[in-house]
C-alpha cells in the first residue's frame, strides 16, 4: 500500500513539472502586435493622429490649374453687348418677338412710329461682321421682348415661312444697339396666309432668322 502511494506521488510531481505554463493576464488580454512593415519610405504617424498622405515622388508630374480655365469657370453667363458691328447711319427700332412654330426675328418700325405700322422681318446676318443679337445668349429666346436699334437695309428678296405659307421681309443686319427690355409686349400677330405675296426675287437667304 505504501509503495502505491509513493508511485502516485512520483507520477503527479512529474506531470506538474512537465505541464505548459499558464498564460499571464498581460499576455492573454492584449492582441498580438503586428510585424513591423518592411516599407522604409512610409512616414510614421504620431500617436493619436491620422496617417498623412505620402508626398509625391520627384518623378511624378503634378498638374496645376491653368489660369485661363480658372478664369473661364468664374465668368458670368454670356450677355448681349450694348453695341456691336457697324452702328453708323439710319436705323430701325426692333423688338424681338417669338411666335411658336413661326419663322422670323420680330417686329421693326421707324423711330417715332407706332407698332401698327411695323413690319415683321427675318434677319440675315454675317457671323464675322455682325451676328444676330441673340447669338450672344445661351438660348435664342433669352432676349424675348428686348428692344434694339437695328442698322442695315432690307434685302431685295423675301424669306418663305412654311407654317403660315407666307413670305416675310428679310433685314440684312450690319450692327445693333441694345435698348434693354421693352415695357410692353406687341399685341399683334405676324403675317398669315394671303397677307404677303412672293415676288420674282423671293428666295431664302443664308443665316436667316
Amino acid at each position: 500500500m505504501g509503495v502505491l502511494i509513493s508511485l502516485f506521488l512520483l507520477f503527479s510531481a512529474a506531470d506538474l513539472c512537465l505541464a505548459r505554463p499558464l498564460p499571464t493576464r498581460d499576455n492573454g488580454d492584449q492582441p498580438t502586435a503586428p510585424e513591423p512593415s518592411t516599407n522604409t519610405n512610409a512616414p510614421a504617424a504620431p500617436a493619436g493622429e491620422p496617417m498623412a498622405h505620402p508626398e509625391p515622388k520627384e518623378d511624378e508630374e503634378v498638374r496645376k490649374p491653368v489660369p485661363e480655365k480658372v478664369m473661364r469657370a468664374t465668368l458670368p453667363a454670356a450677355l448681349t453687348p450694348a453695341r456691336h458691328g457697324d452702328t453708323s447711319g439710319s436705323y430701325l427700332i426692333g423688338q424681338r418677338t417669338l411666335v411658336e412654330d413661326y419663322c422670323g426675328w420680330g417686329w421693326v418700325r421707324k423711330e417715332g412710329e407706332s407698332w401698327n405700322k411695323g413690319r415683321w422681318i427675318a434677319i440675315e446676318y454675317d457671323p464675322k461682321a455682325c451676328p444676330a443679337p441673340h447669338s450672344f445668349l445661351p438660348r435664342p429666346g433669352d432676349d424675348k421682348d428686348y428692344l434694339y436699334k437695328l442698322y442695315g437695309e432690307f434685302a431685295p428678296y423675301r424669306a418663305y415661312e412654311p407654317q403660315a405659307d407666307v413670305w416675310v421681309d428679310v433685314f440684312l443686319i450690319r450692327g445693333f444697339v441694345s435698348l434693354g427690355p421693352a415695357k410692353d409686349t406687341i399685341r399683334r400677330d405676324p403675317p398669315h396666309h394671303g397677307s404677303s405675296k412672293p415676288n420674282r426675287f423671293a428666295e431664302r437667304g443664308a443665316n436667316v432668322r
